[in-house]
């Protein structure tokens, strides 16, 4: 098995990857759903956050991979805690 070089990242297998991308179309729709039920535009929860815009519209479309520290400035421009944001992700199913 090759050394794994923890400041890489490593490539994902198509099962993986195909994961990666279900979660991230998840999310973003979880993150769209909140805005509106919280009647906010993308621009007043990016301000809030401290993030840009455009950023914020690529996580709703599934495009990125936001990290954890992004999670939790949208969850609080949200007015919401990171929990209330991920919690409609579903369960990983693992062999």
């Amino acid at each position: 098995m090759p050394r794994v070089v923890a400041n890489k990242p490593q490539p994902l297998d198509s099962v993986s990857r195909a994961e990666q991308l279900n979660v991230q179309l998840l999310f973003g729709e979880r993150l769209r759903e909140l805005r509106h039920v919280k009647l906010m535009t993308i621009e007043q929860v990016a301000e809030i956050a401290g993030l840009h815009p455009n950023y914020l519209s690529s996580v709703e479309r599934g495009e990125r991979n936001v990290s954890l520290f992004n999670i939790w400035r949208i969850a609080s421009g949200l007015g919401l805690t990171a929990t209330e944001l991920v919690d409609a992700l579903p369960v990983r199913k693992v062999k």
